[in-house]
């Protein structure tokens, strides 16, 4: 059973977790000790059983629904790549080598659906 570790930043952990839910992947928050400051989010810990389609489905969803919310992928091989404009088949590639991710959500809480009734 492979494990995948997510760290949410802004207040995006509540809502990625709901995307995670409605997606029916199993998740768990990571709650970090320390004496010193610590200058990150909330680690969220994916379980993923049968390969990263399900979560690839759940992050493209969660950045599409918002105009303000980013995916950060940093990949094995040290590159970087913002989960923007994929497909669920490309960002199931580029999960399947991610080593971090972030996800972040910025700026006003309007969704695309309330931005563009506008």
């Amino acid at each position: 059973m492979e494990k995948l570790r997510v760290t949410a930043f802004k207040g995006s952990s509540e809502s990625f977790c709901e995307a995670l839910d409605e997606a029916q992947l199993k998740h768990s928050k990571v709650f970090h000790l320390s004496e010193s400051v610590m200058a990150s989010g909330l680690t969220i810990e994916i379980i993923l059983h049968g390969g990263f389609g399900a979560l690839a489905v759940a992050c493209l969803a969660w950045v599409r629904y918002k105009k303000n919310r980013r995916i950060n992928i940093r990949t094995k091989e040290g590159t970087s790549v913002w989960l923007e404009g994929y497909s669920a088949e490309d960002a199931t590639k580029i999960l399947e080598q991610a080593e971090s991710i972030a996800v972040i959500e910025t700026g006003p809480n309007e969704s695309s659906k309330e931005l563009e009734e506008k």
